[in-house]
């Protein structure tokens, strides 16, 4: 699975490339729309402000891939770290007990990369349907 990695303290998030409609560096007139979505990974992980530094505008599956359709997901991050490939066999769904935890169900998998830090694999469908809507990051 090719995903974006956004890096974090003591673990990383890896983004889907299936569900990006497009990656950009962060401008402040990004928000503007009042028809988007817009959601901070930082703030919705209860992590310390980071800058954010990338904007991911996520597909929604509502409305064809159309950078002109309101109503986008567009995920505010401090930095896309890389583009890299996971081999789906590497990637174990979240243990049940986790998955109650509200921070949990953000993820649809867990794995651990070639150094052994933890890597969540972001559920983008499910972030897709938060219903989070503001104007600033």
């Amino acid at each position: 699975m090719r995903t974006f990695l956004c890096s974090f303290d003591n673990f990383s998030v890896a983004i889907p490339m299936q569900f990006v409609s497009s990656l950009a560096l962060h401008t402040e007139g990004i928000y503007n729309e009042e028809h988007n979505n817009y959601v901070s990974l930082s703030r919705l992980l209860n992590l310390s402000s980071e800058n954010i530094r990338h904007n991911i505008i996520l597909k929604n599956p509502d409305t064809e891939d159309d950078d002109t359709a309101q109503n986008k997901t567009i995920l505010f991050i401090p930095r896309v770290e890389c583009e890299t490939e996971i081999p789906d066999e590497e990637i174990f769904p979240i243990p049940q007990s986790l998955s109650k935890t509200s921070f949990f169900t953000l993820f649809s998998g867990i794995l651990f990369d070639s150094k052994g830090a933890l890597v969540l694999l972001l559920n983008a469908e499910q972030l897709i349907q938060i219903p989070q809507t503001g104007k600033t990051p």
